[in-house]
This record gives structure tokens, sequence and C-alpha cells, in this order.
């Protein structure tokens, strides 16, 4: 679990410091517009910076924290995009809670965000990303 979290971790400071860094200096605008779809400006860096996360996280948890698992490398990353993808979503309500309705700083509610599923994406994780099949 240890080595789960410090790879989350690590995968979260690279998160982080996209959004922080797009945000900040690349963004020079609220809101963002594609075609007749509008988005703020944090929203817009979520999308961004979690997929740099996903890739980041995966390789980092597949190597380092569940490389007992005898499931394919394709499938275990299906899996994870898969929770990932679901986590976004419940990443996205989070921010926009912690950034619109309690007033944080973007980047403080993107981090508030990332803390707050931590450990159900550990268990989801491990119970079924990373599956280990014991033969008894």
């Amino acid at each position: 679990m240890v080595r789960f979290f410090l790879s989350a971790g690590i995968a979260t400071v690279a998160d982080v410091l996209v959004y922080y860094t797009i945000i900040n200096y690349i963004l020079k605008h609220p809101s963002i517009q594609f075609n007749q779809f509008r988005a703020s400006a944090h929203e817009f860096t979520l999308t961004i910076s979690y997929s740099f996360g996903i890739i980041v996280n995966f390789l980092i948890t597949k190597y380092t924290v569940f490389n007992e698992s005898s499931l394919k490398a394709r499938k275990q990353f299906i899996r994870f995009a898969t929770i990932a993808f679901i986590g976004f979503f419940a990443n996205y309500a989070l921010l926009r809670f912690f950034v619109e309705l309690c007033g944080f700083w973007p980047t403080a509610g993107r981090i508030s965000s990332a803390l707050s599923l931590g450990f159900a994406s550990y268990y989801i994780h491990k119970l079924f990303t990373f599956k280990v099949r014991t033969h008894a």
C-alpha cells in the first residue's frame, strides 16, 4: 500500500505540476471556446493534466507496485484507463465543488480532489486492474 501511495503521489505531483504550469503560464483567459462548447480554464486544464497523470501513474504502478500481476500489460492498461475515465468525472465534480462552491484556488482544488479519491483508487486497482491470480 505504501508503494501505491508513493507512486500515486509521484503521478499526482506530475499532474499538479502540469496543471499549475498550464493554468498559470499558458492560458491567458478564464475560459476556452471550442466551436460552440465553452469550458472554464480549470476544467480544460484538468483534462490535459489528468491524462498526463494517468500515463505516469500506470507506468509506475505497473512496474513498482503490482509487478506480480499475471494479466497482460494491454489488459491492465485498458482496465486502468477505464477506472481513470470514471475517476476523471469524480475529480471533475470535486474540482468544481472546491473551486466554484468553496472558492479554492484552482491548484489547491486540484490537489484536494486528487487526495479525496486516493483510497478508493488503491482498492479498485488492487482488486480489479492489477489482480493477481492465485493458484490453490
